[in-house]
């Protein structure tokens, strides 16, 4: 028993550095690879449009950066389900500071999908002049070519491009835990463009409305929270790809709370085990704290202590990870041995609770990930 127990311990292991090992690779050719592919030079206008509920760290360098971009004609509209907030005050500030770029605000309180997100962007969508419609969450801050990036990969057979977000800027010790959640998950988004595999990712998207019309509007995406996982099936079953942008996106980070990025990440692993029952079960396989324990259970096949062996396994993957993090540009600082433990310890914590609840908290709201809000007070 104890061999096989070893023995399972170095098949975990290995399948993991594998998967570890890939993923790097690909994280380091997606750009290059994805950039070749990004021929479109056409520069048709585009409806960009903003959902707004709080105002987040770093909103108004993420706000003002779409509309500081340089492409020649595009408009902006900001959907919101209030009539007056702070951040629909801010977001009328950064408008007026920008007066040369089109900006209209379109009070958006549809309760016709489960996703919040998706009712604030109902009357704005409606309401938009183009057909090429661009969105974009208030935490995301583009580069001045940002939208024509996106753009150059919407080629001939593709129905919705999306961006790879990286986190920027933590101030404080949950806000580098969440970076560094953050920045893995985008590793393996990398890694799923490069083997060509397209998955809707929310925080900025692409799409022709003539696109979405065919595929039943907002309704056809009504059932569920995860509307940008349903947009690409939707576009999937007209026969169109959905593709990841050759840059990525930065993701404000500021200042969060334990509780934040707790709620988030479950958030996350529960729509992920409602939409992916099939791989969900194994995102351990790509995460260096249960690689950390096979390494240990493997130890007695190299005549090893186990806790050398842990303590090796996972130094190892965190001074692998630092590196593809330093060579990309990506978030490091005297903060990162601890986030990154704190990263495996929330990570894993929240993918057990998934299997334990359907509930979740999105904009001081909860939901139920099957029915959509539970009752309508804040949280």
């Amino acid at each position: 028993m104890t061999d096989f127990v070893a023995y399972l311990g170095a098949a975990w292991l290995g399948i993991a550095a594998s998967l570890f090992s890939v993923s790097c690779v690909c994280g380091l050719l997606q750009p290059y690879l994805r950039h070749r592919s990004a021929i479109n030079r056409d520069r048709p206008p585009i409806s960009a449009i903003l959902p707004i509920k709080l105002s987040n760290p770093g909103f108004e360098r993420a706000q003002s950066s779409l509309f500081e971009q340089d492409y020649p004609d595009y408009e902006v509209l900001v959907g919101a389900a209030e009539d007056a907030s702070p951040a629909l005050d801010e977001m009328r500030h950064i408008a007026s500071a920008h007066p040369k770029v089109p900006c209209r605000f379109r009070h958006s309180a549809e309760s016709i999908a489960v996703s919040p997100k998706l009712n604030t962007i109902a009357a704005p969508l409606n309401a938009a002049r183009h057909d090429f419609i661009f969105t974009k969450d208030s935490n995301i801050t583009l580069d001045a070519r940002g939208l024509s990036a996106f753009m150059r990969n919407f080629t001939s057979g593709v129905g919705l491009v999306v961006a790879v977000p990286v986190a920027v800027r933590p101030t404080n010790f949950p806000g580098h835990i969440e970076a560094y959640l953050i920045n893995g998950h985008a590793r393996l988004l990398l890694t799923a463009s490069v083997l060509g595999v397209g998955f809707g990712v929310g925080k900025t998207m692409l799409f022709r409305r003539s696109d979405l019309a065919r595929a039943g509007g907002i309704r056809a995406l009504s059932h569920t929270l995860s509307e940008d996982t349903a947009l690409a099936m939707e576009f999937a079953r007209l026969g169109l790809k959905t593709v990841f942008c050759h840059r990525a996106i930065a993701q404000e980070t500021g200042a969060r709370s334990f509780a934040e990025i707790y709620a988030r990440q479950l958030r996350w692993s529960v729509i992920r085990r409602k939409n992916e029952r099939f791989t969900f079960p194994l995102e351990p396989l790509a995460s260096p704290l249960p690689a950390a324990i096979a390494a240990a259970l493997a130890a007695p096949l190299i005549i090893a202590p186990a806790w050398a062996a842990f303590a090796v396994a996972l130094a190892g993957w965190f001074f692998a990870e630092t590196l593809f993090a330093a060579v990309k540009g990506w978030e490091v600082s005297p903060w990162s041995p601890l986030a990154f433990l704190g990263r495996e310890i929330l990570a894993l914590s929240s993918w057990l609770h998934a299997f334990t609840t359907y509930e979740v908290v999105w904009a001081e709201r909860r939901f139920d990930a099957r029915k959509g809000a539970l009752d309508e007070t804040r949280i």
